[in-house]
């Protein structure tokens, strides 16, 4: 099922954790991120101001987590290699796993990726939403993920930041995905610059990989999508 527009989330609590501490989580000028072991969390609402200053801290290197259609998301500035780094770290995540790529559109998806007529006609049915497609890269010889999700604050998100974000769900590697901002303060915490929270996520599952990056599309994770209702078109 294709979703339809998102409704703006709302947050599951007003205010944040690091706001009634005098936002002592901030760097230098209130916008660089914190050391690898902060002490605290910020827990943001996930309306305009809060999502530009999110995405202030992404510029300066942060690793955030902010709401998806699918799950909560934790990411970093895609194009820089040391906010990734961190981004493995925080997910003690091994580096040969890639990460997806999270854009707002197929033009976006085009300045980085090589979308084929095939790629081109399944973001058009699907995106934005659950469907993420592995094409080969404009860069070199690899392969890259990529998605524009159906949700307001995550692509809010990426429109105000003007580049992908490199994202997974906001969870350690082995532990269960995150549908709320709870889960993740649980289960990430204090290895988190910010957590924007924007409630419960829509569908409260992962999107479907789709590899289209050769002569024969693989399903490499059943998810949200059916495989059935990709074959369909």
């Amino acid at each position: 099922m294709r979703p339809g527009a998102d409704a703006p989330h709302r947050p599951t609590r007003a205010g944040t954790l690091a706001e009634s501490r005098g936002e002592c989580e901030q760097g230098p000028g209130g916008a660089g991120p914190r050391g690898a072991h902060p002490d605290v969390t910020a827990r943001w609402p996930a309306d305009p101001p809060h999502i530009a200053r999110a995405a202030e801290r992404l510029r300066a290197g942060a690793v955030i987590a902010f709401p998806t259609d699918t799950l909560y998301g934790v990411g970093a500035r895609a194009t820089d290699p040391p906010s990734v780094a961190r981004l493995y770290e925080v997910k003690r995540r091994p580096p040969g796993q890639p990460m997806v790529w999270l854009v707002t559109d197929r033009a976006q998806a085009e300045r980085y990726a090589v979308v084929s007529p095939a790629a081109a006609e399944l973001m058009a049915r699907f995106w934005p939403g659950p469907l993420t497609l592995v094409l080969p890269s404009r860069v070199d010889e690899s392969t890259i993920a990529v998605r524009a999700p159906a949700d307001a604050v995550a692509l809010a998100l990426l429109s105000a930041l003007g580049e992908p974000i490199a994202s997974s769900s906001a969870n350690a590697a082995g532990r269960p995905p995150p549908i709320d901002a709870d889960q993740v303060i649980a289960g990430l915490g204090e290895e988190l610059d910010v957590v924007l929270d924007g409630g419960p996520c829509r569908i409260g599952q992962p999107s479907t990989i789709l590899d289209v990056s050769g002569a024969t599309p693989r399903i490499l994770r059943e998810g949200a999508i059916p495989a059935a209702e990709l074959i369909r078109g």
